[in-house]
């Protein structure tokens, strides 16, 4: 029987889902009328950027100054309505869902079942919040996920604990095994150095799928990384 919770909800089949539907009303409700009135804004201040003697990209401001009216100011709110779907669009796509059910767990972007990730509860030997980041570790230490997340930490922590995941509550069990990693690092196999050198020009150019591909072919090489303000810090797993 289906019990509905503000954020959090246990489905027909005791599955515990964590979500925010409230910040997906928002998306689509805001988005869209800020993209209109900035497309409103712009058709009423053309003429008057226009006319200023510098400013960005004055040719195109005379021109919709000179365009009649009012199709001037239908077309400008039609392309601010549908640059604000699309940025509506974005923001629903990015948003995760947790569904923690009595045998498994899986992290969804909303509205991309490409990112759907499923991990078995026998799997998981430990589960915790590591600031942003929801993460699910192995028997041998190695990361089962790891998901950016805006949802609330409590629902979270109540969704794992309610499911008799092994939650821990103090973080990340690892987190002293930690080290920075640098250029110079020398305790680690070639193709390692190679990977997290890949790794953190990805970052610096702010290409997050390329790492998030890079970091799960370092957990194929046994080593786990975590990132803290573009900076790489990494360990070993279990033996």
């Amino acid at each position: 029987m289906r019990q509905n919770l503000p954020m959090a909800s246990a489905s027909s089949f005791d599955e515990t889902v964590v979500d925010d539907p409230w910040a997906r009303a928002l998306y689509w409700s805001l988005f869209p009328v800020l993209g209109a009135g900035a497309g409103w804004l712009v058709a009423w201040a053309s003429e008057w950027i226009a006319d200023l003697p510098v400013a960005p990209f004055k040719a195109v401001f005379g021109f919709i100054a000179q365009a009649p009216e009012p199709q001037t100011t239908v077309v400008a709110l039609a392309v601010g309505l549908v640059a604000g779907l699309v940025v509506a669009g974005l923001a629903h796509a990015d948003m995760l869902v947790i569904r923690v059910g009595p045998a498994a767990v899986t992290l969804t972007r909303a509205g991309d079942k490409a990112k759907r990730r499923t991990v078995s509860k026998d799997s998981v030997t430990a589960a915790f919040l590591d600031g942003s980041h929801v993460v699910l570790l192995g028997a041998d230490g190695r990361e089962l996920a790891r998901e950016k997340t805006d949802l609330d930490r409590k629902q979270i922590t109540a969704a794992f604990v309610a499911q008799g995941y092994p939650w821990r509550a103090d973080g990340d069990p690892h987190r002293d095994d930690y080290r920075m990693w640098t250029r110079y690092e020398d305790d680690l196999p070639g193709a390692a150095r190679g990977l997290l050198t890949d790794r953190a020009a990805a970052i610096e150019r702010g290409k997050a799928d390329e790492a998030a591909v890079l970091r799960e072919e370092l957990l194929k090489l046994g080593v786990v990384v975590r990132d803290e303000k573009k900076k790489q810090y990494w360990r070993r797993a279990l033996p």
